[in-house]
């Protein structure tokens, strides 16, 4: 007789995988969500929802939500989308795998130009001439980074150092107190597209542009001795970060002899943990002699979670010419926690509807696709206008003189609750289950469990 699946307990407890999309903070989509969360049956036990405590003179607020707890497994910044791994109670215990296990990226790099962060979000550093780089130039270089390389993280960064930033110690010409660490890391790397810079309105061109921001000449000279501090600092291997000539000439973003703006490449790269992505695509950059920058960054696969499953990966890759459209789907991705005050209390447990054939079972050696964001943007929209709606409801049974009483049994907190909690799951919450990897709880070693024969 085969094995029945298991029924999810609630809370739940694991992990599921957001779509982060490019703009916001890993920290502001988790806190957008929150609120969603704290007041879904998929996170509440049988007592029913949460009520935040009457809170006095509290300095510091838990990280843990009246009970919910919620944590990211590698945070993306505001430039990169794709896999976002989030963790709920007790799957915040089993975040720390994702912080060393392998992850995928895609990146578009945009010749010409090297920046202070190796990204679109920092000043120019220094521009190169880039009219004859081909495709052809970019696939010759990148053996350079392919297996086990050396790197360096962008020394002018906010990385510290003692507690201070390294451009710190370059502005007052002190010495570095050691060499920058150094990380060994497995890098393998594939080039996916080459696209020239759009001419015409729909020709099929790219239509990124360099950063505004060009370092002073103050600026310049800070980096020149930050550099020059980090190769005497005396570990051979803190020389990763190449010499550049910051006395040649600047080049025009437009091109002088064609009259065109620089080309993008885009690189598919599966690293180690502790990888610097962005410095990958600034020394493909060096190696042309023209530098580049990251213009996008997408996390495609974080251990078993990926951005979109293998067979669309696939017809994506057949057809990389439609970019366009599948950097809007792929368009994603991630980081701590805040609070919110709309938690509610229910004077009965509701029992969750669990649609038919659900089950949180994951297969070895499974992959699982991450939650369109929007999905998300479309439940945080209907909550903000189903607040609005128990205002006004509150509003007007205060207008026709409803009794305190009555008002509390119609829009108490318990009320609203339980209203909130009816009938069928939420799309949000049917996508979570779709994509939610449990983990194993801890055995409570009672007549309870016991009974139930769990021990």
């Amino acid at each position: 007789m085969p094995k029945a699946a298991p029924t999810p307990s609630f809370p739940l407890n694991g992990m599921f995988p957001v779509a982060k999309p490019t703009g916001p903070t890993s920290m502001r989509l988790i806190d957008s969500i929150t609120p969603l969360l704290l007041e879904s049956r998929l996170f509440d036990d049988a007592s029913g929802p949460r009520i935040r405590p009457k809170e006095k003179n509290k300095r510091k607020r838990n990280t843990t939500h009246m009970g919910l707890k919620i944590g990211q497994g590698g945070t993306l910044d505001p430039l990169a989308d794709g896999v976002l791994v989030l963790g709920v109670n007790r799957g915040t215990k089993h975040l720390n795998r994702f912080l060393t296990c392998s992850k995928e990226y895609e990146s578009i790099g945009m010749l010409g130009a090297a920046t202070t962060s190796y990204d679109a979000e920092s000043p120019i550093l220094h521009t190169g001439n880039f009219d004859n780089i081909t495709r052809e130039d970019i696939e010759k270089v990148l053996d350079q980074f392919r297996g086990v390389i050396k790197q360096t993280p962008p020394i002018f960064s906010a990385l510290k150092m003692d507690g201070k930033p390294l451009y710190e110690y370059a502005r007052e010409s002190k010495p570095l107190p050691r060499a920058i660490p150094v990380r060994e890391v497995t890098v393998s790397i594939d080039l996916i597209d080459f696209t020239p810079a759009e001419v015409v309105p729909g020709d099929g061109g790219h239509q990124y542009v360099w950063p505004k921001e060009v370092l002073s000449a103050e600026e310049k000279g800070v980096f020149s001795r930050l550099n020059k501090m980090v190769h005497e600092a005396g570990d051979e291997a803190a020389t990763a970060e190449p010499e550049i000539d910051l006395s040649a000439p600047d080049v025009p973003e437009v091109s002088p002899q064609t009259g065109l703006r620089p080309a993008t490449f885009k690189v598919r790269m599966t690293v180690s943990s502790g990888t610097y992505v962005r410095s990958i695509v600034h020394d493909i950059g060096l190696a042309l002699g023209c530098g580049a920058h990251v213009v996008k960054l997408t996390r495609t696969r974080q251990g078993e979670f990926v951005l979109r499953d293998d067979q669309e990966k696939a017809a994506v890759g057949a057809t990389e010419e439609t970019k366009e459209d599948v950097k809007e789907e792929a368009s994603s991705s991630a980081v701590a926690i805040d609070d919110e005050e709309a938690a509610m209390n229910a004077a009965q447990p509701v029992v969750p509807v669990i649609p038919d054939k659900m089950s949180l079972d994951h297969p070895e050696g499974a992959t699982t696709t991450c939650i369109a964001w929007d999905v998300f943007e479309r439940a945080i929209a209907e909550r903000k206008e189903t607040l609005q709606a128990e205002a006004a409801g509150r509003e007007e049974a205060h207008a026709m003189g409803t009794s305190a009483e009555e008002i509390e049994a119609q829009f108490g907190e318990h009320a609203i609750a339980n209203k909130r909690r009816a009938g069928p799951l939420k799309e949000w919450e049917n996508e979570v289950l779709k994509s939610f990897v449990p983990v194993p709880l801890p055995i409570v070693r009672d007549s309870k469990s016991r009974a139930a024969g769990l021990y």
